[in-house]
C-alpha cells in the first residue's frame, strides 16, 4: 500500500531524528555556513566603530551606514532581484528589522565605545544570542530544547560576570548602552529572520534599509556640514566603509539567510563567537591588551555556543 503524505512525513522525521545532530538537516548546515560568514563580518564592527566613532560621531556614523546600505540595496533590487515587492503584512517586520539593526544597535554601540574599549564591548555583545533566543520564542514560535537554555544561561552569566569584573564590581554606564544595543539587535534578528523565510534575506535587508533611509538623510547632512573632512585619517575612512559595506550590508545578508535556513534561536547562538573574534581584531588593529578574565569569559561562551548549536529546535 502506498504511504500517505502524512505517513511519509512522519517516517522522514523519524529517520532524521536518528541521524547525528550535525548531519540531520541540510538546511541547518546551510544556516551554519551563512551564519558563520555573517558573524565573521560582524566581528570587525566593534573595532571599526572604535576607530570611526570619535572622528565622525555616533549620529553620522549610524546614518551613513544606513545610506550606504540603502544605495547598495537599491542597486541589488534593480540588478539582481527585479524589484521584488514585499507584502503589506511583511512591512512592519521589515521596518523593525531596519530600526533595530541599523539605528538602535550601531547608535548605542557608538555611545558605549566612547567610554569603554572595544574588547569590553565585545564580551557584552555576547548577550545578543540570549536576547535573540528569548525573542524568537515569543515572536517566531520556536521551541529550543532544555539543554539549549542551559548553554544560553551559562554563556549569558559569563558575559555578565565579566562586565561586572571590568567595571570594578559595578555595572558601568556604558554597559547600559550595550544592553540597549543587544535588545535592539535581538529584535531585529528575529523580525528579519521571520520575513527572510518568505521574502529572502537579501530582499528583506534591501527593503529594510530603503524604508529608513529617508529619515537618516537629514541628520547625515547636518552632521556632515560640521565635519572637517581633510583632517580625517585613513584608518577612520577604512572603518567607515567597512561598517557600511561589509558589516551593515554584506554581513547582514549572509546572517539573515543563515537565520532563515537554520533556525533563529539556534543559529543566533553563533554570535557567542563574536567576543573572541572581536578581541583578535582589537588586539591586531587597536593594540588592546588581552586579559585573563576576557580569555576565561570567552572560553565559557564558546563552550556554551557549542551546546546551543548541538541542540534541536522545534
Amino acid at each position: 500500500m502506498k504511504a500517505t503524505p502524512e505517513g511519509q512525513t512522519a517516517a522522514d522525521e523519524t529517520a532524521r531524528s536518528a541521524l547525528p545532530w550535525f548531519a540531520a538537516d541540510q538546511a541547518w548546515r546551510k544556516g551554519l555556513a551563512l551564519g558563520g560568514l555573517g558573524v565573521l563580518a560582524f566581528s570587525g564592527t566593534l573595532p571599526a566603530t572604535r576607530l570611526a566613532a570619535p572622528v565622525f560621531g555616533a549620529t553620522m556614523l549610524t546614518c551613513s551606514r544606513i545610506e550606504i546600505a540603502a544605495l547598495l540595496g537599491l542597486f541589488s533590487l534593480c540588478v539582481f532581484h527585479r524589484w521584488i515587492w514585499p507584502q503589506k503584512r511583511q512591512l512592519l517586520g521589515i521596518l523593525w528589522t531596519g530600526l533595530g539593526l541599523a539605528v538602535g544597535y550601531p547608535f548605542f554601540i557608538a555611545l558605549a565605545l566612547e567610554q569603554v574599549p572595544s574588547s569590553h564591548a565585545a564580551v557584552v555583545v555576547g548577550l545578543a544570542p540570549a536576547a535573540t533566543a528569548v525573542i524568537a520564542v515569543l515572536r517566531a514560535g520556536e521551541r529550543p530544547a532544555p539543554r539549549f537554555w542551559i548553554g544560553c544561561i551559562v554563556g549569558a552569566a559569563a558575559v555578565a560576570l565579566f562586565a561586572v569584573h571590568e567595571g570594578g564590581g559595578t555595572i558601568a554606564p556604558a554597559d547600559g548602552w550595550l544592553l540597549a544595543a543587544m535588545a535592539s539587535v535581538g529584535f531585529a534578528y528575529v523580525e528579519g529572520g521571520r520575513v527572510s523565510r518568505e521574502l529572502g534575506a537579501a530582499v528583506t535587508l534591501c527593503w529594510a534599509m530603503l524604508l529608513i533611509a529617508p529619515f537618516a538623510a537629514a541628520p547625515l547632512l547636518i552632521e556632515s556640514l560640521s565635519l572637517t573632512w581633510r583632517a580625517i585619517p585613513w584608518q577612520a575612512w577604512a572603518s567607515f566603509w567597512y561598517a557600511g559595506v561589509v558589516s551593515m550590508f554584506l554581513g547582514s545578508i549572509a546572517w539573515y539567510a543563515g537565520l532563515a535556513a537554520g533556525g533563529i534561536a539556534r543559529i543566533g547562538q553563533l554570535n557567542l563567537a563574536t567576543p573572541l573574534l572581536a578581541l583578535l581584531w582589537s588586539a591586531i588593529l587597536l593594540d588592546e591588551k588581552v586579559t585573563w578574565p576576557f580569555v576565561a569569559a570567552a572560553a565559557v561562551v564558546i563552550a556554551a555556543m557549542a551546546v546551543c548549536l548541538s541542540s534541536r529546535t522545534a
